[in-house]
């Protein structure tokens, strides 16, 4: 008889989604009349539409939590503090003068309707922007497209059928398309979470999945290395959203990241992010402190509130200890001799430490996709083939980052084919 797999606490989970919607009553206070602007960096500017937008989707998936004392009334609350700038005179303006970005300025009304929140004077001003000459007068990539078709469903209450335009803009993102997982920038990343999101709905009314579920996670799972490791917990968070938004079994690496994620937030009081200058926090007080605080840090808190309120509301909860079945004996030792070392030690080492030796082995996967990721940027090409090497040892290379790595050591080995019977003739001119 097998054993029972523990999963992780729900009141744990439900006590990090409160904790988040705290942070957010902040962020309406402070935040959504405004935004935020900084002078000396501009990347810390946070324009106050976006402000409102982002704090009116997390509250919509937590609505979607059931069962949680409590999570009703404060979505509820937070709601009815947030109508008055999302449906302010000024984000009427916005709507009314530039159709274009109407349905950007429009979300969080319409997502403040689907929370019972009805407006019909502003629905009937949205309508008449959208339905405008210039509405769709503005390039999108794809992934923008399949969130502009989300929230056109949702003001309509359309529900998608075989023949909905988003399953054909789907196969066009990067949900579909092989993304470079060894050059790629974090845009990229970005567009792929996004694709993810706008496709899967939170599973309300879903679009088709452009390929299968389980390919899309093994993409996920290679950038969640490359992530951990720059400590990106931003994009962590977006990209774990892949087990619950594809119902998919959380696998080791998975299961290994969210562990991280909860530690770093336990550690710290919320999930830290590198434009939050400590230096510069140290030398500001009061408000300008606190609103600084805010505008650098809320947005990934807010994303490790949508990861708890999706896996609360999804019944889909990693396991409370890292899955050990495909387990390779020694694997994880033979690759971490392969990675190279940095000056500084990321937050997981820490607790790579902590795991038994079976863990250890168990996530040995997202130890080689990391291996491959830091040589790749070194340019470290005898390093690579030596990692490709040690993964197909412990069958490690169905990983998506192990055909990338080795079509990449093939296209140097004719780079440097043709580069060496090139040089002579270019010494002798």
């Amino acid at each position: 008889m097998s054993a029972v797999r523990r999963t992780w606490d729900t009141g744990d989970l439900q006590r990090r989604l409160f904790r988040v919607l705290d942070l957010a009553e902040q962020v309406i206070t402070h935040l959504a009349y405004n935004g935020y602007v900084d002078t000396v960096d501009s990347h810390n500017t946070v324009r106050p539409e976006k402000i409102i937008a982002e704090t009116a989707f997390l509250l919509w998936v937590a609505s979607h939590v059931k069962d949680c004392p409590g999570i009703s009334a404060r979505v509820d609350n937070l709601a009815r503090q947030l109508i008055p700038y999302a449906r302010s005179k000024r984000m009427l303006l916005h709507i009314c003068l530039e159709p274009t970005h109407a349905m950007e300025c429009a979300q969080a009304h319409i997502l403040l309707g689907q929370l019972g929140f009805i407006d019909t004077e502003f629905d009937a001003a949205v309508a008449a922007s959208l339905e405008s000459q210039a509405a769709q007068g503005r390039e999108r990539p794809p992934h923008r497209v399949l969130e502009q078709l989300w929230f056109d469903d949702l003001r309509s209450s359309s529900t998608p059928g075989a023949g909905h335009s988003g399953n054909l803009v789907a196969k066009q993102t990067l949900l579909y398309l092989p993304l470079d997982l060894l050059h790629g920038g974090r845009e990229d990343i970005y567009a792929f979470t996004h694709a993810l999101m706008y496709t899967s709905r939170f599973q309300k009314s879903p679009l088709k999945w452009p390929k299968p579920p389980g390919e899309i996670r093994a993409t996920a799972a290679c950038l969640l290395a490359r992530c951990l490791d720059d400590e990106d917990y931003d994009l962590c968070g977006e990209l774990l959203l892949s087990w619950p938004l594809t119902r998919g079994r959380w696998n080791a690496a998975a299961t290994f990241v969210f562990h991280v994620l909860a530690h770093v937030e336990d550690v710290a009081g919320f999930l830290p992010t590198p434009a939050t200058r400590l230096n510069k926090l140290d030398t500001l007080t009061g408000l300008a402190r606190r609103r600084y605080m805010l505008a650098t840090a809320y947005h990934t808190i807010y994303v490790m509130g949508v990861l708890c309120a999706s896996i609360l509301g999804l019944d889909h909860h990693p396991p409370l200890r890292i899955p050990v079945h495909s387990a390779n004996s020694g694997a994880s030792k033979c690759i971490l001799e392969q990675i190279e070392s940095g000056d500084s030690r990321p937050h997981w080492v820490e607790i790579f430490i902590g795991l038994r030796d079976a863990e250890r082995d168990a996530i040995a996967g997202l130890l080689f996709d990391l291996a491959v990721v830091r040589s790749t940027r070194l340019n470290d090409f005898d390093r690579l083939l030596q990692i490709l090497k040690t993964g197909h040892r412990f069958g490690l290379t169905a990983s998506p980052a192990a055909s990338q790595c080795a079509e990449l050591l093939n296209r140097m080995t004719e780079f440097a084919r043709i580069t060496n019977r090139l040089l002579p003739a270019v010494i002798a001119s």
